[in-house]
């Protein structure tokens, strides 16, 4: 791999490093979080909107519970703040395989080019054969 290639990874692995680190951070952020969506519902049109939470269970079915319309600002902002904190983790995971790739390929690009010679075994005749 040329030396200029070899810079091009490093430029990328930078960058990537810094969305990286910029993810962790949203990561960790301080915030209270509510594991769930909030569902906005219009039965019939025109009529009032109703608010749910879906909130997953560990058997992948979601239950939906309403929400008051005195409490609907606050979910909003919890549940945003849990729907930042996913996209987060989930960007963070491929940002970090990206790097770990490139690294990978930095270290193959700078390591030197060994030729292994290996004897050639002799040609077995059928008259050099045991027991024929």
């Amino acid at each position: 791999m040329t030396k200029l290639k070899l810079a091009r990874l490093r430029q990328e692995v930078r960058a990537l490093k810094a969305r990286s680190s910029t993810l962790e951070r949203i990561a960790m952020a301080p915030h209270s979080m509510v594991p769930a969506s909030l569902i906005e519902r219009q039965f019939r049109p025109g009529g009032p909107v109703y608010y749910y939470l879906s909130i997953p269970t560990p058997e992948n079915v979601a239950w939906h519970g309403y929400v008051r319309k005195d409490d609907v600002d606050y979910y909003r902002r919890h549940t945003a703040h849990w729907r930042e904190f996913v996209n987060a983790m989930a960007e963070w995971v491929r940002v970090n395989r990206k790097i770990e790739g490139h690294l990978r390929a930095l270290g193959k690009g700078r390591c030197e080019k060994i030729e292994i010679r290996r004897k050639k075994k002799p040609a077995q005749n059928a008259t050099t054969r045991r027991g024929t």
